[in-house]
């Protein structure tokens, strides 16, 4: 982070932290709403998270990028505790509690609608709904991990793999701003479960948290299903799509 292009990154963030404590109040009351399993923790969970958007933000390709730029002495002192490694980053995460990141995600999807920075398209609140994979392995996997067959050369190897379903809010451009686009949530697929079915358990949890968020769901010819369609229905929305590539 020393050379040209890591000060600049450096400026950008701290004008995008000032942002995000200004309008959020992003320590005090997003982050702080975030636990997870940890016993006796001797780092904050807030601390993990902000660490987390810092990765994000700077579009660092991995922790262990990031664990290099934790030890600038700005991250200390946004984070009011000392940092920590790569290692306690990922650790952390794996325990984190999913419930206070989506009330965090609600609070900045609340405090953007009233700013009026969420301008509905046409007059439709509108939303994609699509599957997603995360990572694949051929070694290393766990009790949430979907498989399947790859056939090679050499033979048939499992490979296991991660895949979720995720719902984002898309918004119309403000004069002079791209557009927002605001993950609302994600579900795991489980095991021998098809794409659809992860959709309704997650459109189930969303539109009570959001019932006014969205009226349209745009999602591909994948939805076509009439259990899917009259789930909408029956929930006041309306499903369009196009063909599944």
């Amino acid at each position: 982070m020393e050379t040209t292009s890591g000060k600049e990154t450096i400026t950008v963030l701290r004008r995008l932290i000032a942002y995000a404590e200004k309008i959020f109040q992003l320590s005090k009351d997003i982050v702080t709403q975030v636990s997870d399993r940890r016993e006796k923790p001797r780092i904050s969970t807030a601390a993990v998270v902000k660490s987390s958007l810092v990765l994000f933000w700077a579009r660092l390709g991995s922790i262990n990028a990031w664990e290099q730029v934790g030890r600038a002495h700005f991250w200390k002192r946004w984070l009011e505790e000392p940092t920590f490694s790569a290692d306690t980053l990922g650790r952390v995460h794996a325990v984190l509690d999913a419930h206070g990141l989506r009330q965090g995600i609600h609070d900045v999807y609340e405090r953007l609608k009233r700013n009026k920075a969420l301008p509905d398209i046409y007059g439709l609140g509108v939303v994609v709904l699509d599957g997603h994979e995360s990572h694949a392995s051929y070694l290393r996997h766990c009790s949430g991990c979907l498989q399947r067959t790859i056939h090679t050369a050499g033979g048939d190897r499992i490979q296991f793999y991660h895949r979720q379903v995720t719902l984002m809010l898309l918004t119309a451009a403000l004069s002079g701003r791209a557009a927002v686009r605001l993950l609302l949530d994600h579900e795991p697929q489980r095991p021998g479960e098809e794409e659809v079915e992860t959709a309704l358990r997650l459109l189930a949890r969303v539109i009570p948290a959001y019932p006014r968020a969205f009226d349209l769901v745009l999602a591909d010819a994948l939805y076509a299903e009439a259990p899917f369609f009259n789930f909408l229905l029956a929930h006041g929305k309306t499903r369009s799509g196009g063909a599944q590539g």
